[in-house]
């Protein structure tokens, strides 16, 4: 789990406690029972996911719901409940995906209105809801729109992840680099052939979801310096600062173990093939570059 991640928990579990305690001393106690079981549900799947045994979706999920438990509760007494209903469907398109978050939303505009009373259960809140939902939707199904406008909790360090073009720039500048200071320098290539699969038999969709995974499960177990990129189709390449070839070798090892808790029930865990090299003294970007995409043409070849 990512810091940015982790604190999002830790803050949602800390308002569903302080909610509690309000309750309890507003003399509330019907009131009680809701947030302080989302609060324990919180408080176990955080470290379930510090150690991988809880799959991110599912924490997401946890997240949603305690976030619509607290808008629920305190939206019939607040001065201006309808921000509380933007803040639930807010909340639907931060941690879903938009097809899901559109469904829910527009479900949940008339639940929340007849939470609210009678008094807030007209057609222009109505369709003042729904056309928020659409509105929040479009934005999402913009070209570009499912990485460059949607937030997602998956992954934090890296909202988008770098083009192929960016991480051979970066490439190039960290060999210039690694010469100027006479430092290591390493690259991982990372081949990941269920993404072939799963971009193949359930569409895009389904990629990104892995890759966004994958992504996540290599930063939170990398040093902050490396850096992830698609070079091309299922072929990532680890920038790795500082790293001579046994560092480099130690890290695919670690890695390796890692992107195995990423899985699917259609596809299964994930497995990543890896090749490292390192820049050898006098060699330029365009070579070592050339280097690298042997490297991965040889992880592209057939597996037995």
């Amino acid at each position: 789990m990512s810091r940015y991640k982790l604190i999002a928990h830790l803050l949602t579990l800390a308002l569903l406690l302080g909610l509690a305690v309000w309750e309890h001393l507003m003399r509330h106690y019907d009131l009680i029972l809701p947030p302080t079981l989302m609060a324990i549900a919180l408080l176990i799947s955080v470290p379930l996911q510090c150690l991988g045994r809880l799959r991110p979706a599912v924490a997401d999920h946890v997240l949603l719901i305690g976030g619509l438990i607290l808008c629920a509760l305190e939206a019939p007494g607040s001065h201006s409940p309808m921000l509380w209903l933007g803040l639930s469907i807010t909340l639907g398109y931060l941690l879903l995906s938009p097809l899901p978050a559109l469904l829910l939303t527009v479900l949940l505009v008339p639940l929340w209105l007849l939470l609210l009373g009678n008094a807030h259960m007209t057609a222009i809140n109505l369709m003042l809801g729904w056309w928020f939902s659409l509105a929040a939707a479009a934005l999402t199904l913009l070209p570009g729109g499912t990485r460059a406008l949607r937030f997602t909790l998956r992954p934090w360090r890296d909202d988008v992840q770098p083009t192929g073009e960016f991480i051979s720039r970066s490439l190039d500048m960290e060999v210039a680099r690694a010469a100027a200071l006479d430092r290591p320098l390493s690259v991982l290539v990372l081949y990941i052939p269920q993404l072939d699969q799963a971009g193949d038999q359930f569409g895009g969709h389904m990629r990104e979801i892995l890759s966004a995974s994958f992504s996540e499960v290599i930063s939170d177990n990398s040093r902050q310096s490396d850096l992830l990129g698609e070079h091309h189709a299922n072929v990532f390449w680890l920038i790795l600062p500082n790293a001579g070839e046994a560092g480099a070798v130690a890290a695919a090892k670690r890695l390796s173990n890692a992107v195995t808790s990423v899985a699917h029930p259609e596809i299964g865990s994930l497995e990543s093939f890896s090749r490292v090299c390192t820049l050898r003294a006098q060699e330029s970007p365009e070579r070592f570059s050339q280097r690298l995409e042997t490297a991965a043409n040889k992880l592209l070849e057939p597996h037995a």
